[in-house]
């Protein structure tokens, strides 16, 4: 699949952060929003590796398009922003849960 990275999208994709017990580098898939150029990766809690992870070390790597890209990730605290990403992720009632996560700031090659 080709992103059109453009538009607001969700998609599922790998993305990698590093172990903060481990120090190397872990990949998970996860759903993806694509918004205003930035990507976002939310939970509806903070109890996952990836989301610690992230906490501690804010370097991400994000595949899209078949390549793998460099990021810095930044924790969401805008709420209302928060809620227009569940918004295109979710089509369902999760789409108002309250979530936690992280923008993603995908470094130009």
């Amino acid at each position: 699949m080709i992103l059109d990275t453009k538009s607001s999208a969700s998609f599922i994709t790998k993305v990698s952060t590093i172990s903060k017990e481990s120090n190397i580098l872990v990949t998970t898939k996860l759903k993806v929003v694509l918004k205003d150029g930035f990507y976002f990766i939310t939970r509806r809690n903070k109890n996952s590796k990836w989301y610690n992870n992230l906490l501690v070390n804010n370097y991400a790597e994000i595949e899209i398009n078949g390549e793998k890209r460099i990021a810095i990730a930044e924790e969401m605290v805008d709420e209302e922003e928060k809620k227009e990403v569940s918004a295109i992720k979710y089509s369902d009632e999760r789409k108002e849960e309250n979530r936690f996560g992280f923008k993603l700031r995908v470094k130009e090659v």
